[in-house]
């Protein structure tokens, strides 16, 4: 298991910050010479010797030439003929340009960045935080190699945890789990995991896009969405099963009000499933995914399945009666197709030939 930690540069001084910034530009620079001399030759050696002029070292010449190759391959590979071309301030830095010295006095630790160019080396202060220090008691231990980024924040350093995954758990209980605008999280077990997510997403739909209040709503709702899968309960759970909700957005442009897309665009589903599988992954619980058709439509009791049943929050069954939470009852749908794999049958009262 690999997991990654942000630690804050910003407390470096001045003369450390514009450093990294000459650095970072030069890299960027470079970096996006190599991709167009890669696009151009058809060449995908991430080793490729390329001559360029920089007054970068050797080794990060040879680092940034990985990156653009493996940049370069991508774009390929998925198709686009669209030349990439990198403008955000980052860079990947393996073990070579990168070393860690515990601190005794005004700091937790250095971080040291060497093999840059012209005999730079900056040794850069950071703090510890809970987060981190969880990771270590937890017995995670420190990868080597990091991650350089610059934004509107300052600067920061993405390191990485490693940890053999644990066990899977052979005993314990089955639970769905439906991800769901108005409620984060409903189990099949009648349990709501929620933390008024809805509330947080009406205030970012409130705030000027791009401002400083529109991306403190933005954090405060993925700290939210972290905190509730964190508090969630999962000591006597054996296997969880949620949808597969890739392309759950798609098409939705048109078929709601504009207020309400505006709104639907940021449910962070993904983000929530990434962290349950996170917190699965690590306490051996078995993570599974399953076609999200008609959960909502059918009924967890018979299995009719009618787009009618469920109105709104509330489901029921136009077939047999049955009534329920209908985000509960979706959860009850996905927990039997993660357990028994049924297939999906749409039908309704009109395709009946009575």
């Amino acid at each position: 298991m690999i997991r990654r930690i942000q630690l804050s540069l910003n407390e470096s001084n001045t003369g450390k910050l514009d450093k990294l910034s000459r650095v970072m530009l030069e890299a960027l620079r470079v970096l996006n010479a190599y991709i167009d001399v890669l696009w151009a030759t058809k060449e995908t050696n991430k080793f490729a010797v390329i001559e360029l002029e920089t007054w970068l070292s050797a080794r990060m010449q040879q680092c940034l030439s990985k990156q653009a190759g493996e940049t370069v391959r991508s774009q390929r590979a998925k198709r686009n003929k669209t030349k990439p071309v990198i403008r955000k301030e980052t860079l990947n830095l393996d073990e070579r340009f990168l070393s860690f010295t515990e601190d005794t006095n005004s700091f937790d630790f250095w971080v040291k960045l060497s093999s840059l160019g012209e005999r730079i080396i900056l040794h850069l202060p950071c703090r510890r935080h809970k987060h981190l220090i969880s990771f270590r008691e937890a017995g995670w231990a420190l990868r080597r190699g990091g991650r350089l980024r610059h934004n509107d924040r300052g600067w920061f350093l993405d390191v990485y945890m490693e940890k053999e995954a644990a066990p899977l758990r052979t005993e314990g209980l089955e639970l769905g789990l439906d991800s769901g605008y108005k409620k984060l999280l409903a189990g099949s077990d009648g349990s709501v995991h929620d933390a008024g997510m809805q509330a947080i997403y009406e205030k970012i739909t409130r705030k000027r896009q791009g401002s400083k209040a529109f991306n403190r709503a933005l954090t405060e709702r993925d700290h939210k969405i972290n905190q509730t899968v964190n508090r969630m309960d999962l000591s006597g759970v054996r296997v969880i099963v949620v949808e597969d909700l890739k392309s759950v957005k798609t098409g939705s442009h048109g078929r709601f009000r504009k207020e309400f897309n505006n709104k639907l665009s940021r449910w962070r589903y993904s983000q929530c499933l990434a962290k349950l599988q996170s917190v699965c992954e690590v306490s051996g619980i078995a993570f599974k995914k399953v076609d999200p058709a008609y959960t909502s439509q059918t009924c967890s009791l018979c299995g009719f399945v009618d787009k009618a049943s469920r109105n709104g929050e509330a489901f029921c069954c136009t077939k047999c009666g049955m009534t329920m939470d209908a985000d509960i009852n979706a959860a009850k749908n996905i927990l039997m197709r993660g357990v028994y794999n049924p297939p999906p049958v749409k039908e309704s009262y009109n395709d009946l030939p009575f």
